[in-house]
């Protein structure tokens, strides 16, 4: 016999009605018998009268008992266009075609990472002679100078004067430099001007392209008794000195912007342009006392070296983004075209013709049929649509914390950023957000081969963003001072966890048809083990070493291992199985197929429901106890006590059923995509225009 749902389903074919025709004909509104046919509601006693006489039935036996659990209905037949998709995607030439683009990809990245090695192999000729000749004496007369950011061993010119000046009585004038060739054109400035209360630091950057402008300065005055500091950055247009803003730093740690035109902003820029008309000269003094063989005809020995590093940072900017865009390209047309190709070898024979589904049903003994008590009508009320919307909102929100990463760094103000609260709330923003998402797929994917395209699909991004990642640090380190800075806080990347839950779904809850003997079912089941190791011990080893280990990590070792939020992953994981657990009870209660009917109903639904809710409040209430613990915050614990928002929207979700909306799911879809990649485009935009 058929449950009461499927039984109005069933009607409906055998007549050849669309629902609205189906609605009318049994005398009750669409949106009702929707409702019904997808088994979200019950139909009431006068809906049921209105049923039955149209049926010419009894439908109030199919409310009862087993019968009152809504079974699930097969899928829409099959846009012809999509059919011709998965059609396509079968055919042998659309595989080898993009088989060769992912070789033809991998060869553009594997260019890009060759062709820069060879740049850097010979990026002396890109300079002028005399440039060329300046920096390897620095390197054989420079003093040993030990840099405590870059934990390299670099080769200085420098003067340490203490004599009246305008403002400050003793200076400290350096130029930096690097031993590696391919670290040749990193030369730092520094101007320091200090008493004993006060310190004023100018750094100076040469613009890497020419232009109107030679250099830039980072101003920053400190008063040591106080703790107050003021920054700016100063651009050099034709010999003169301008922001657009000072920063100010109270001694409780209140930061203030005055832009210009401000009466603050007058003050602050007078103190910290003190000394801009000296450090030119400073520099000067330094280059003749310590180089004299430098452009000894030359007065403004400073601007021209700028000048000629300038000059050559412009030769090599062409092939430099030629070949990181190289990398970055291929790292990501790698992961397209391969995800393409892993996609088409799994649906693009098997979606060429329709399948033809049995009526959902339940085919026991008229006698057995009320064995399970009738299902409740009360059933949760929080629809997957409206769940899926709000966690897109929250990923689309808590993205954003990659962008302040990227500006601090970006900036220099690396010490503020490091301890915003805005970081540290978007990124709890965010991973509420995904886990709503990761819980609607766990509902959507489950006993459904699909999970293990997600797999795929989440290891791709996980790999690519893994790539992107060490190019763009590496590439920033390289280039720039902070890049020492960013090794602190590397971009989160949680797609490798998540590709670890949906394998943790494929061992659980899908059943090969190949394995028929309890044993080999036991052992295949147990492979589930090895995504939660995999979860922990990155976790482990990611956020241990902060506590256990002392030596410092590589970024590609810490990347590898990044992104493990140890409340979620617990979260998701105990989730899994307790639900594998807890179904498992219901299969062995009631049979696989019964029990299958009874997973569809509000009953079930309550239970899981509150399951996740109980969860949720435990690891709530420890993280609520380790907030104010720093060697927990150090293992990732203590910092998301905000998961306890999630419990009245899990406890009240109700998953879709019924055949799916594949506009509906592709719209949202793509939203994901725009709310995960809109940061990351973002980020990539601006490293782009300050390299």
């Amino acid at each position: 016999m058929f449950t009461y749902n499927a039984l109005l389903y069933t009607e409906r074919q055998k007549r050849n009605l669309t629902r609205a025709q189906m609605a009318r004909f049994l005398k009750i509104n669409l949106f009702s018998y929707k409702m019904y046919e997808n088994g979200y509601f019950k139909p009431s006693k006068r809906q049921v009268k209105k049923i039955s006489a149209a049926l010419d039935i009894d439908y109030s036996q199919y409310l009862e008992g087993e019968l009152s659990y809504p079974a699930e209905l097969p899928e829409k037949k099959k846009n012809p266009i999509v059919s011709f998709f998965y059609r396509v995607l079968g055919n042998i030439a659309f595989k080898i075609t993009f088989i060769v683009l992912t070789a033809a990809s991998l060869g553009f990245m594997v260019s890009g990472f060759v062709g820069e090695r060879w740049m850097n192999n010979n990026v002396k000729s890109y300079y002028d002679p005399e440039f060329v000749s300046f920096v390897e004496r620095l390197r054989e007369d420079g003093s040993v100078h030990i840099s405590i950011a870059d934990k390299l061993t670099k080769p200085e010119y420098y003067i340490y004067e203490k004599e009246e000046t305008d403002y400050f009585f003793s200076k400290y004038i350096s130029i930096t430099g690097y031993y590696e060739d391919s670290k040749f054109s990193s030369l730092s400035f520094t101007a320091t001007y200090r008493t004993d209360n006060a310190r004023l630091i100018y750094k100076i950057t040469p613009n890497p392209l020419n232009g109107y402008r030679s250099y830039s300065v980072d101003a920053r005055l400190t008063i040591s008794s106080t703790a107050e500091t003021i920054y700016a950055t100063y651009t050099e247009v034709d010999g003169e000195y301008v922001t657009n803003g000072i920063t100010y730093l109270g001694a409780n740690g209140k930061k203030t912007y005055y832009s210009a035109g401000s009466d603050k902003f007058t003050t602050f820029n007078t103190i910290l342009g003190a000394d801009t008309k000296h450090f030119v000269s400073d520099f000067n003094q330094l280059l003749a006392t310590k180089d004299p063989e430098f452009a000894p005809d030359r007065e403004d020995k400073f601007s021209y070296l700028t000048q000629l590093l300038t000059s050559g940072n412009a030769k090599k900017y062409a092939p430099q983004m030629i070949f990181f865009l190289g990398k970055y390209l291929g790292i990501i047309l790698t992961g397209v075209n391969l995800f393409i190709v892993i996609f088409a070898f799994i649906y693009g024979s098997k979606y060429g013709v329709e399948v033809n589904y049995r009526p959902a049903q339940l085919d026991v003994p008229v006698d057995e049929i009320n064995r399970m008590k009738k299902d409740i009508r009360i059933a949760p009320f929080i629809p997957e649509t409206l769940l899926e919307i709000v966690g897109i909102i929250l990923v689309f929100i808590g993205s954003f914390r990659i962008v302040f990463y990227v500006a601090g760094f970006i900036m220099g103000n690396v010490s503020s950023t490091l301890g915003s609260s805005d970081i540290t709330a978007h990124m709890q923003v965010f991973m509420v957000g995904m886990f709503l998402l990761y819980f609607i797929d766990f509902d959507i994917f489950l006993d459904d081969k699909r999970v293990f395209r997600n797999v795929f699909l989440y290891s791709i991004i996980f790999f690519c963003l893994y790539g992107l990642e060490n190019l763009l640090f590496r590439t920033i380190e390289e280039n720039y001072a902070i890049g020492d800075l960013i090794r602190r806080v590397p971009i989160p990347n949680m797609f490798g966890t998540i590709a670890c839950y949906y394998l943790i779904m494929f061992f659980l809850f899908y059943t090969p048809k190949r394995i028929q003997r309890k044993v080999t079912l036991v052992l295949y089941r147990c492979c589930s083990i090895i995504p939660v190791l995999i979860i922990f011990t990155s976790w482990f080893l990611y956020n241990g070493y902060n506590v256990l280990f002392t030596a410092d990590w590589p970024i590609e070792l810490k990347n590898l291992f990044n992104g493990e939020k140890i409340p979620f992953s617990l979260l998701a994981v105990s989730y899994l199985f307790g639900l594998y657990f807890i179904r498992l009870f219901f299969i062995y209660k009631y049979g696989e197929e019964r029990a299958r009917v009874y997973f569809n109903g509000n009953k079930f639904l309550w239970i899981k429901n509150a399951f996740i809710a109980l969860i949720i409040v435990i690891i709530g209430v420890v993280e609520i106890i380790l907030k104010n613990d720093a060697t927990a915050h150090k293992l990732g614990l203590g910092m998301y006590s905000n998961i306890l928002f999630l419990i009245p929207l899990l406890f009240f979700y109700h998953p879709h059923k019924g055949p799916r909306n594949l506009l509906l799911d592709w719209t949202t879809l793509a939203l994901y995509i725009i709310a995960i990649g809109f940061s990351y485009l973002i980020v990539i935009f601006m490293i782009a225009l300050s390299l």
